[in-house]
């Protein structure tokens, strides 16, 4: 009864910290447990996955609505490299996450959203300026949370975060040098 109450114990000390134990096949001869299947992810790490893919979305978005509001066409332009850099970036991403088991916000957070909203009711060269702010902002915020990826011990989580802070740096280059 009490080697039960220790396993016992064991696995939901596992499982609570994010472990999956796998199927008996999976036995180390002679010491019958199942090995770990997924890595524990920390919480620096799933503070990367979720700021990461918030700030993705709300880039993804702002983009979008620079591409049909935007009067300049350099801001149109900017706007679809912006939207097809990010929209890949935001694939990998998601495929990252699902190889970490790692479910991911699909959207911007509560003030990405109200940002959204008073860019859809400006007009004109207004929209434009408040375009390349949004862009400006989400950008640093994006560049945040890959500099925390960037410092984690997970390799793939490490490159995925250098290879995003690569993209990212032109695109802010681009935000400069239509203004802000």
């Amino acid at each position: 009864m009490k080697r039960f109450a220790l396993t016992a114990a064991a696995v939901c000390a596992a499982t609570m910290a994010g472990a999956v134990i796998g199927a008996p096949e999976d036995d180390v001869p002679g010491q019958g447990r199942g090995k770990i299947l997924s890595t524990e992810i920390t919480g620096s790490d799933l503070g990367f996955f979720t700021g990461a893919a918030r700030q993705t979305a709300l880039v993804l978005e702002v983009a979008s609505l620079a591409k049909t509001h935007a009067t300049t066409p350099e801001v149109r332009a900017l706007a679809a490299a912006t939207w097809k850099e990010q929209s890949d970036n935001s694939a990998r991403l998601k495929d990252l996450a699902a190889s970490k088991q790692v479910p991911l916000p699909e959207e911007p957070d509560g003030q990405g959203k109200k940002l959204l909203q008073t860019l859809a009711k400006l007009k004109g060269v207004k929209f434009d300026k408040a375009c390349l702010e949004a862009f400006s902002d989400t950008q640093d915020q994006l560049e945040t949370s890959l500099q925390a990826g960037a410092a984690s011990t997970d390799r793939a989580i490490k490159a995925f975060a250098e290879t995003g802070l690569g993209v990212l740096k032109p695109e802010r280059e681009r935000v400069k040098k239509l203004g802000i």
